[in-house]
């Protein structure tokens, strides 16, 4: 909110000419003389009573018509004033001055024609009156002619190199056309005729501030400031450029300068706002906003933020009149644009919100690169530029930061265009690993930076900010790629000619919203919003009394943005803890306002205050892990759960939503969607309050959701990251094809899984690494005795090879296969989990079996740690858990690792010879994992190092020895052969060979109840 820069013309307040002397010599001099020196001096009343004496002698004097018009104008009565000078050049009708006012009072008034011919007419009477000149570039940029408006304006600085206000006008128009350097340039010549002027001084601390050289721009303003102490504007602009540096207590005292000068300054309070509101002193930039609207009540854009602020500190005294008449105003053409990140939590419809957007938008109207279509290329690889602010610990962040690590990056170079801090914290230094090119544009200017995205050659740049706090938008606007997307930032219309696309899906924004959108809509199939599925969840769960909360009794909660909770939602949620007895609600505590204001309005509704309990602000894993202590997340509407829905369901938290309107109202039900729980999506307030009671009071029904969540998440397309990816990348490759083949933009539609085996086969096919000698004695004759075809197996990729070669060694006689997998093969095998493999899977079928096998090992070992290698489903350990044990897992799918997290169980994702907790186990168990290890005998050193002195190593694995085995293999049908990831088949001879090489004795063997031709062996540490 810049202040108004000087002042770009004005009434030329000139002597009378000679004739008119001598007509005023001959109407009485002295009388005549006497006015003009009142007028000169300012003291417009003596002045205007001195002309009116000489009209009443002679009503048609010019010279008195045109300056009464000139005190009317002044003191804003510009319809006089108008009808004033008319007289004046009725009586005179080429009278030059009279005629260049003419066109300052109808420009005034808005009549932006008639102020272009009276200038023109005001230039043909007088070519070397300079005023005259800068007049008509007044009216000519009014109406959008910028290169003849700086035609005028370079005239009337010719005719009067002195003329301050003319160099002005130039730099100023010079900004508008993007010529920023020139526009310096034009200020330092003024500034070097006109060293005492303040104005040149102020002007270039503007330009500087925009060539992005604040240091230079500070400058400039304080020497303006030295040679005008009591110029306000500079004070302003000084805080402005102080704020935008994030120097915010300096920002203050500039402002509280400028209102000493200025008290009745709306724009210095509204700033002054701003900077307390970033510095977190709310109540007081509250204060500021209500007084800078009522100094300007028509100040739209600051009532809107206003509002914002309110809603942010819940508030709520007078809310919904004041949205109501908000919205009102913002539908009014006339008025001015106000910032649409405000309407999103409004109830602001899809049209009004494309509406506020195309108005805001427009001031970022810039030059447009220009980019030649280049013949089409499908093998060529893609350039994508993301533009943010966040490349750091923040909720976009937190999204997509496995998306670009999981880029193809066969296909595409990414390049990060970062205006943000780097806040050196892990996830930032993870970001910037995942592209190929970092760059920081933050010291450069809107136009360097788009200038080297264009440099780079990107093909399709990604603008993740949209309207978001930080966003430099100049940017975008200026098309440094032939195409350009809004993605996840901003969840609506940016209302810009220069977005092409907008990521959606069908649920946030189907396709009959198009109209509302300058963007065409994109469909992914399934929803639009990345996730990253290595977010941490710390290991800890709190207990709820560190929580705050009471140790009995159902917890609803909801982390969202306290702007995003409505009186209508709050009276809902507080009619859910009257109707559930012992129930709280856990929210945010997002500020200092928020616990009294919400308390209050609880009171009000006629519920206990302390049944509201705030969570305070914690590190993503530990607020993630406090999770698991309530019972059900309440969405919000109009504006929705989004990175905080993802959030609950990753920490498997039921989320129930309602659906709204708009594409901000939708997110949440797009995530339930593909987390396939549909049924906590309600259509009606009604609807949404009746299922949370009924979930509240049916504590089973409730459970069954959470276990349904907890089998779902991790292989639904909600967290699918790489099928989203390559969807994603599809959507990519789509527009690109668009506008090579010369077409405009288009909305489509990716279809479900239409890309994923086509992108994968693209890549190279990944190979097993030979086994140089056998992994169990080191011979080297090892034939091969049988191939298996494995690609109908499950977890089968098509990047694998799709056959088995098996291989028995003469020496020793054991049988594996001609290879194993390296981590990118195995990333690709561990990247699917099976249902049966799924945390949880068929616990009640499972417990029984798991029961016999802890059992007969407690008779070994009765209690101590139980480290389960290859934990799968959890079954056994759990079933250890119910015994007294304490149960540790060990894992090589992530996804089962933090499933078990989830559970308060310490887990790790990494191989049993990698972990480092000498003799701490009492119990090892690897059901089904001996086999699948690449080089068994270095699992079996280590599990002997991990186990304390007498430990138990539990072993289950098929039995090549078994009679099952045999007639499955007679028959064609032995799945193990096909097993993908499977390596070693042993019989029970070679096992207890290799057991007792390694220090271990076994002492009891017995039949699979789990699995056919399965064996299951106990041993004993030995010394």
């Amino acid at each position: 909110m810049d202040a108004a820069a000087a002042e770009k013309s004005g009434p030329v307040r000139e002597s009378a000419p000679d004739g008119e002397d001598r007509e005023a010599a001959l109407a009485g001099a002295e009388l005549l003389a006497g006015a003009l020196e009142f007028f000169r001096a300012g003291r417009l009343d003596e002045a205007q009573e001195a002309y009116r004496q000489v009209l009443a002698r002679e009503p048609n004097h010019p010279l008195c018509l045109h300056h009464l018009g000139l005190i009317a104008h002044q003191r804003g009565e510009h319809a006089a004033a108008e009808a004033l000078i008319e007289s004046a050049l009725s009586a005179k009708p080429d009278y030059a001055e009279a005629m260049s006012n003419l066109a300052v009072v109808r420009r005034t008034l808005g009549d932006k024609h008639g102020s272009l011919a009276a200038a023109k007419q005001a230039v043909m009477f007088a070519p070397a009156l300079a005023q005259a000149h800068s007049n008509l570039g007044n009216a000519l940029e009014d109406l959008g002619w910028l290169d003849a408006a700086l035609a005028a304006y370079r005239k009337a600085a010719a005719l009067s190199p002195a003329f301050v206000e003319a160099h002005l006008n130039c730099a100023h128009i010079l900004r508008r056309l993007g010529r920023t350097g020139e526009a310096a340039a034009a200020c330092e010549g003024i500034i070097s005729i006109r060293p005492d002027a303040a104005e040149p001084h102020f002007n270039l601390g503007n330009i500087l501030k925009e060539l992005r050289q604040p240091g230079k721009a500070a400058d400039a303003f304080r020497r303006a400031l030295a040679l005008r102490p009591n110029f306000a504007e500079a004070h302003v602009n000084l805080g402005n450029l102080l704020q935008a540096q994030e120097d915010h207590a300096a920002a203050v005292e500039a402002y509280i300068q400028a209102l000493a000068l200025r008290p009745d300054l709306a724009e210095a309070h509204a700033n002054l706002g701003a900077a307390y509101e970033n510095r977190g002193e709310l109540s007081k930039a509250i204060d500021c906003y209500r007084t800078s609207v009522k100094l300007n009540p028509d100040f739209l854009a600051v009532r809107a933020w206003l509002y914002h602020q309110r809603r942010q500190i819940c508030d709520w005294d007078g809310i919904e009149a004041e949205e109501a008449e908000i919205l009102s105003l913002l539908a009014q053409e006339r008025n001015e644009a106000a910032h649409p990140f405000v309407t999103l939590s409004m109830g602001a419809s899809a049209l009004l919100q494309r509406q506020v957007a195309q108005k805001f938008v427009k001031k970022f109207e810039a030059p447009p690169f220009v980019h030649e279509r280049p013949e089409h290329n499908a093998a060529r690889k893609l350039r994508i530029g993301y533009l943010s602010s966040d490349f750091c610990r923040h909720a976009t962040a937190l999204l997509m930061a496995e998306l670009f690590e999981r880029h193809d990056k066969s296909s595409y170079e990414i390049f990060a265009y970062s205006h943000g801090p780097d806040d050196r914290s892990e996830l930032g230094r993870r970001l910037r690993d995942a592209f190929d090119i970092f760059t920081d544009i933050s010291p450069m200017t809107d136009e360097e930076a788009a200038r080297r995205v264009k440099e780079d050659r990107i093909d399709i740049l990604v603008e993740l900010k949209g309207f978001t706090k930080g966003a430099r938008t100049g940017i975008a606007a200026q098309r440094p790629a032939p195409v350009q997307v809004s993605f996840v930032g901003f969840p609506g219309t940016m209302g810009a000619d220069f977005i092409d696309y907008v990521i959606a899906d069908p649920i946030v924004l189907p396709v009959d919203q198009q109209a509302f959108y300058n963007e065409k809509i994109v469909h992914l199939p399934h929803c639009y919003q990345p996730n990253d599925t290595k977010r941490l969840i710390a290991d800890l769960t709190p207990t709820r009394a560190q929580c705050g909360l009471p140790e009995q009794g159902f917890v609803f909660c909801s982390f969202n943005n306290t702007y995003k909770i409505t009186p209508k939602f709050f009276t809902i949620w507080m009619r859910l803890l009257k109707e559930t007895p012992g129930s709280v609600l856990w929210l945010l505590d997002a500020n200092g306002f928020v616990k009294d204001n919400l308390r209050r309005e609880a009171a009000l509704r006629g519920v206990d205050p302390e049944r509201l309990i705030f969570a305070p602000r914690l590190a993503p894993p530990e607020h993630l892990a406090r999770h698991r202590l309530a019972g059900l997340f309440l969405d919000t509407l109009p504006y929705n759960a989004h990175t905080t829905a993802s959030d609950a369901l990753w920490a498997g938290l039921p989320v129930l939503t309602c659906m709204g309107e708009t594409f901000a109202g939708r997110v949440a039900a797009s995530l339930l969607q593909a987390a396939g729980l549909p049924e906590l999506v309600t259509r009606s307030a009604a609807e949404y309050e009746a299922l949370a009671l009924h979930l509240a009071r049916e504590p089973e029904v409730l459970q069954a959701l959470r276990h349904k969540l907890a089998g779902n998440r991790l292989s639904a397309p909600v967290f699918d990251i790489l099928n989203y990816t390559r969807a994603y990348e599809a959507a990519l490759r789509r527009m690109w094809e668009i506008w090579a083949n010369g077409s405009e933009p288009q909305s489509f539609t990716i279809a479900p899984g239409s890309q994923r085996a086509l992108a994968e086969t693209a890549k190279p096919p990944i190979a097993r690494i030979a086994y140089r000698a056998c992994p169990l004695c080191d011979g080297s004759d090892f034939p091969a005795v049988i191939a298996a075809d494995c690609s109908k197996h499950p977890i089968y990729h098509p990047r694998l090879p799709p056959v088995m070669n098996w291989l028995e060694c003469r020496n020793c006689g054991h049988v594996f296969t001609e290879g194993y997998f390296d981590g990118e093969a195995l990333a690709l095998v561990f990247a699917k989990t099976q249902p049966c493999q799924t945390v949880g899977y068929d616990m009640e079928r499972q417990r029984p079996v798991s029961a016999r096998i802890v059992e007969r090992i407690a008779r070994h070992m009765p209690e101590g740690y139980w480290l389960d290698a290859g934990f799968g489903n959890g079954s056994l350990l759990f079933t250890a858990q119910e015994w007294g044990y304490t149960p540790i897992g060990l894992d090589l799918r992530a996804e089962n690792v933090r499933a078990l997290k989830l559970l308060g169980i310490e887990a790790h994702c990494q191989p049993i010879e990698a972990l480092d907790h000498d003799s701490r186990y009492s119990i090892i168990s690897m059901a089904d994992v001996l086999e699948h290890i690449p080089f068994p005998k270095m699992a079996l050193a280590a599990a002997h190092g991990l186990l304390r002195e007498g430990g138990v190593l539990f072993l289950s694995m098929p039995n090549m020895d078994s009679m099952i085995w045999q007639l499955l293999h007679a028959n064609g049908i032995n799945p193990y052969w096909a097993e993908i990831e499977h390596y070693h088949n042993f019989s029970r001879g070679r096992l207890y060979d290799l057991l007792a090489q390694h220090g271990f004795r076994p002492a009891e063997y017995n039949v699979s109840k789990r699995y056919r031709a399965c064996m299951e062996v106990i041993a004993i540490k030995g010394p």
